[in-house]
């Protein structure tokens, strides 16, 4: 008979089996474990969370606002200013695990409407000058990304429990197991998956690149996911090699944020490197994590 922790593994690997079934699985591990700040992340992705400002950074999408056109259906919204854009394209979803699984069967040609609120509809009614019906439309895949960030994280714990000897045989789990679980090194509560998905993302969401111009914004984001790379990098588990690698492609990347005219083609070709050494260290959380931080920023790039 499997243990708890080995039935997470088995259904975190198994695409069939729900995300949602999942966080319940979690649930009550960490009930069991008496892990609350785990039992809490799990609520929230159950139940949704109460505001923008409480999701992880994985929950974040950049989208585009479109505006419905009684004449020619939906057309995007074009902004004078990045800033006023980026108020109303970056959304921060808080919908229920359960609602996401239900948005992507619903895609039929890779996009996904998601209404906006009364106040941006008014906003955005006053800045056009239309009286229109406004969205955001993203693609199905970020939805997509979001339930992977979730499986993913659930996998890795589960990984790190069983490595500590925390197994739960027979739907409960031992004194010396419930010790194990909240050891330092055995943790693995909200905490570190914030330190992967928040800490990761922060600042990337401003990345944009046009033609051979970077500008300060891009700069800061570049910057910020150089750093933060570094100080995740012992986690990748990497070899001598593609230590090397990485390191030369970070250090161009600073090279190119600080040069007086960046060239956008060798910070993309940076950026391609780092994610070619990051889907070599699949399976690790913070691998994970640099790929879909790179996803953004190289999405982002493209579509500049």
């Amino acid at each position: 008979m499997s243990s708890l922790v080995e039935e997470l593994q088995r259904d975190a690997l198994n695409r069939r089996v729900r995300v949602s079934d999942l966080l319940r699985k979690a649930k009550t591990i960490a009930v069991k474990l008496d892990l609350p700040e785990l039992e809490k992340w799990v609520e929230s992705e159950l139940n949704g969370y109460q505001s923008g400002a409480d999701v992880p950074d994985y929950r974040v999408i950049i989208g585009q606002v479109q505006g419905f056109n009684p004449y020619h259906g939906w057309r995007p919204v074009q902004f004078n200013d990045t800033a006023t854009e980026q108020k109303f394209t970056k959304r921060h979803i808080v919908s229920q695990v359960a609602e996401l699984e239900c948005l992507v069967p619903k895609s039929s040609d890779g996009q996904l409407q998601v209404s906006l609120p009364a106040e941006a509809q008014h906003l955005l009614r006053d800045v056009t000058g239309f009286d229109f019906e406004f969205t955001t439309a993203m693609s199905a895949s970020d939805v997509v990304g979001i339930l992977d960030a979730i499986r993913n994280a659930l996998l890795d714990w589960s990984l790190k429990l069983e490595k500590s000897g925390v197994k739960g045989e027979g739907m409960s789990f031992s004194d010396d197991e419930r010790k194990r679980a909240h050891e330092t090194q055995a943790v693995y509560n909200i905490g570190t998956i914030e330190t992967f998905t928040g800490n990761m993302g922060s600042g990337s969401g401003n990345f944009s690149v046009e033609g051979n111009t970077v500008n300060i914004t891009s700069k800061a984001a570049i910057e910020s996911l150089v750093r933060k790379i570094r100080d995740n990098e012992a986690q990748l588990g990497l070899k001598p090699e593609p230590t090397r690698e990485l390191h030369q492609a970070l250090d161009g990347l600073q090279t190119e944020i600080n040069a007086t005219q960046p060239s956008a083609k060798r910070i993309n070709g940076f950026l391609a490197s780092v994610r070619g050494i990051a889907e070599k260290a699949a399976g690790s959380l913070v691998s994970q994590g640099i790929l879909y931080e790179l996803g953004k920023l190289m999405h982002l790039a493209a579509h500049q």
